[in-house]
Parts: C-alpha cells; structure tokens; sequence
C-alpha cells in the first residue's frame, strides 16, 4: 500500500540524503507513539505500506525519522 505524503513531509525529507536510488528508509512516529520502523519513501512523495497499516492516513504521523545508511 502507498500513502502520498504532505507537502511538509516531502520538503523535510528532500533535506536528507537518499539511502538509494530515489528511496530512503524512514522510521515512522504515529501520533500514539507507535513506531513503525523501516519503511521506504519513495522520491520523498509516497510512504510504501505494508497491509497492515492500510488504515493508516498522513495525518497519524508526527514524525519521519530518516535512518542513517
């Protein structure tokens, strides 16, 4: 599952290097707390999912944080 990300989102991982080709892995922080740990972004636009979190919406998420190569 895809997720397209904000604006803002896009803007603050285009400040961060790529950990490959067009991609970069990112833990996602959920406003709960959760954390959902290495996920790939892809040309800093779109979250790509697995099925479990198909319910969840940009609009749970307070933090990216792009992990180190």
């Amino acid at each position: 599952m895809k997720l397209k990300l904000s604006e803002n989102w896009t803007k603050k991982l285009l400040s961060y290097p790529e950990t490959g080709m067009g991609y970069q892995r990112v833990d996602i922080v959920l406003k709960s707390g959760q954390v959902i740990k290495n996920i790939i972004v892809l040309n800093a636009e779109e979250l790509v999912l697995p099925e479990e979190y198909a319910e969840l919406r940009v609009e749970d998420v307070s933090d990216l944080i792009v992990q180190k190569k």
